[in-house]
């Protein structure tokens, strides 16, 4: 990105006066200095003698202070730059700016400005024709939606962008790479780890060889999905190279330390220091947890200390040092609720709504334009018909425009009374999705963190007093593990809240970490969730999706706990015009005429007839069966 700055100043010094172009060079000076930057840009200041050099000036401190992480300075010089760049002739400049501001408040975490920023950059792009930025701010679209855990909308406009470099005739692997890695990283935490892989080792097509000392990203995230996938050995190698390519790079660049310099380092090391916990080597993981603190400070990124502050508190977690895992939660928390809030979702809609509404508005515009151009042409000719005295076909022309013209006006008029509409239901859902989110927040920031505190205190108790009366520590243990089962529901009647439509891709995904986390008492039990392709998508809302899922779980409880089975499998077909649902074990089975039915049956048979669905269960020595059916 520096000598794409560097090649924009450059060209900024062919065909302008003797004045101007003493200038800019002396701001090209300024932006390449490692030393010396302070001392040309101060000689530049005082040689600006109109405001295309005020502009200028403003535009290379922009991107100084971008390069060099001077977040708040690049904001302020940033700002102004624009003012100026608007009004003047010169488009790159203005451009790469709007991509600065757009990349500074993402990594502040202020996605909601980053967006915009980048929108306005696509505005300029699209009025000027200039495609390949068209498809630079699509790119930096889709790392933004990605840090905002966003993912559908970041594999979207991923895939925008490289669709056009793709197509170029002269393609740059640099380019081309950017959009695979960011299309990649968002299937990664998107938990699709097939497809960030596809997308990461695409990346190897366009650069081998020495060449790929420009890649030491694509190793890192590589590295990271198999990270994920509990791959640590394998994980680890990849994550490896990708530092000591990190580190050649800042010796090719001669020791600078700039952005990318500690944003790298930060995501290295907190993924090297996760591998190491999760191999039970706490002593490195310790070691490299002070390295990845150190990087992510300095990066002055919201993601990394986000992520940075996520893993520490599982690593203090599994190492049971519980008050530093309650710390770093806390940090962690803060963090994303800084981000990730609700008003900043909204201002995310309407950006985007915003944008597509000025595209139709320039196509309604242009189809008018085309519209009466034609009708010009058509009365021109009716003027020439008229000249040659077919006077009534004249006549018959201008009755059919004018009942044309009436039937636009009706049309016009039902289209926006359809649009009223539906202005009118999405305000409505917006405020019930609000009242949810607060609940679900309040939930969260008050009984969530009381829950907390509860068992923090329930096992300060137990390692601080040496308690030799086994019933009272048997009691403490069930306080503490009946307030985290109370958590994990919470988190679940949250999860729901929050989500106007659950699919059952979300069931899915959410069964399986609530077996992960069964996996670690009865690591045996063999376990599958198979939903028909064409179900997948399917949309249920926030209560039936709660409903089906409170009775999955509670299925599997059962078999769980009590059938003590070694296989468990969850079938989700279409038959005929319905769905079912079928949960099955070997377990031992129960005698359902000679067993009285508890609150658990009770519950998940009322929860499906809620929905106005079957419940239907089957046991026998082989094993039990649930079957819904909706």
């Amino acid at each position: 990105m520096k000598n794409f700055y560097y090649f924009i100043l450059i060209a900024l010094l062919i065909s302008v006066e003797a004045n101007a172009q003493d200038i800019k060079k002396t701001l090209g000076k300024a932006f390449t200095s490692q030393d010396s930057s302070d001392y040309y840009f101060k000689i530049a200041k005082k040689s600006i003698k109109n405001t295309e050099d005020e502009a200028q000036y403003y535009f290379c401190k922009n991107a100084r202070c971008t390069d060099y992480n001077q977040l708040d300075s690049a904001i302020v010089y940033g700002q102004r730059a624009i003012k100026l760049l608007q009004n003047g002739g010169d488009v790159s400049s203005l451009l790469t700016v709007y991509n600065n501001l757009s990349k500074v408040y993402r990594k502040q975490g202020q996605y909601d400005k980053a967006i915009d920023y980048s929108l306005q950059g696509i505005r300029v792009a699209e009025k000027e024709k200039k495609e390949n930025w068209i498809a630079f701010f699509n790119a930096m679209l889709s790392l933004t939606y990605h840090d905002f855990e966003s993912y559908p909308k970041g594999v979207f406009y991923g895939k925008k962008a490289l669709k056009y470099w793709v197509n170029q005739k002269e393609k740059s692997p640099e380019m081309i790479s950017n959009a695979l890695n960011a299309i990649a990283i968002n299937f990664d935490d998107w938990n699709k780890p097939d497809s960030a892989l596809h997308y990461h080792k695409k990346v190897f097509k366009y650069y081998k060889g020495k060449d790929t000392l420009y890649i030491g990203e694509t190793y890192n995230n590589i590295g990271n999905t198999l990270l994920k996938q509990k791959k640590f050995k394998e994980a680890k190698k990849w994550i490896s190279l990708a530092l000591k390519i990190n580190d050649k790079n800042f010796e090719v660049n001669n020791g600078v330390k700039d952005n990318n310099y500690y944003y790298e380092r930060a995501t290295n090391y907190t993924n090297l220091a996760t591998i190491a916990y999760e191999l039970d080597d706490f002593n490195e993981a310790e070691m490299l947890f002070e390295k990845a603190y150190w990087y992510a400070k300095k990066s002055d990124n919201a993601e990394k200390l986000r992520d940075f502050y996520y893993h520490r508190a599982q690593f203090n977690k599994k190492r049971n040092n519980l008050s530093k895992a309650v710390q770093d939660q806390e940090s962690y928390i803060k963090i994303r609720d800084s981000v990730f809030d609700v008003e900043r979702a909204q201002t995310f809609s309407e950006l985007e709504a915003k944008y597509q509404n000025e595209k139709k508005e320039k196509q309604l515009l242009k189809s008018k334009a085309d519209i009466r151009e034609r009708e010009i042409e058509i009365e021109n000719k009716n003027t020439q018909f008229l000249i040659l005295g077919l006077i009534s076909l004249a006549l018959l022309c201008i009755i059919y425009l004018v009942y044309r013209q009436q039937k636009m006006k009706i049309k016009q008029q039902e289209q926006e009374f359809e649009l009223k509409s539906a202005i009118a239901k999405i305000e409505t859902q917006n405020k019930l999705q609000e009242q949810r989110l607060t609940i679900s927040r309040d939930l969260h920031d008050n009984i969530g963190s009381q829950l907390t505190f509860i068992i923090s205190s329930v096992d300060n108790i137990k390692y601080a007093f040496d308690i030799q009366n086994a019933k009272l520590d048997d009691k403490l243990s069930g306080i503490s593990d009946f307030a985290k089962s109370t958590i994990i529901e919470l988190r679940d009647t949250i999860w729901a809240m929050n989500k106007s439509q659950i699919t059952f891709e979300d069931l899915q995904t959410r069964i399986h970490n609530f077996v992960d986390k069964a996996k670690e008492v009865k690591g045996e039990i063999q376990f599958n969730f198979t939903v028909g392709p064409e179900l997948k998508d399917l949309q249920f809302s926030s209560i039936e999706g709660m409903n089906i899922y409170r009775t999955i779980q509670e299925a599997l409880n059962n078999s769980i706990k009590y059938a003590e089975a070694k296989n468990i499998g969850i079938l989700v077909e279409k038959k005929a015009d319905k769905i079912q649902i079928i949960i099955k074990d070997d377990g031992k089975g129960f005698d359902l005429a000679n067993t009285e039915k508890g609150n658990g049956l009770i519950n998940m048979q009322k929860r499906i007839e809620e929905i106005k669905g079957k419940f239907t269960i089957q046991s026998s020595e082989s094993g039990t069966n649930v079957t819904i059916s909706l």
